[in-house]
């Protein structure tokens, strides 16, 4: 499916027609998706609630970021695997 849509092209959808663009589009980005680094999670969320003007739990940022690391790796491993299988 091409996801390189106009605006002209987009306003001239049915409203199904671009809910079913829009649903497409975002499985197919969410394919190329990976967990943020511990460093960007925690420096997003300490941003996050400087604008929300929340309080900044650091612990459970910290247990977010280091699960995030965890995904980072198997992912990154996954990849290699599936690479050295083709070869």
């Amino acid at each position: 499916m091409n996801f390189d849509k106009t605006d002209d092209e987009l306003k001239q959808m049915t409203e199904e027609e671009l809910f079913q663009y829009l649903d497409a589009k975002a499985a197919h980005l969410s394919k190329h998706t990976s967990p943020l680094s511990e460093y960007h999670t925690k420096r997003f969320a300490s941003l996050a609630s400087t604008i929300s003007k929340t309080e900044f739990e650091y612990d459970v940022v910290k247990k977010i970021a280091k699960e995030n690391d965890r995904l980072a790796w198997e992912k990154f491993i996954n990849e290699k695997n599936k690479e050295n299988e083709i070869d």
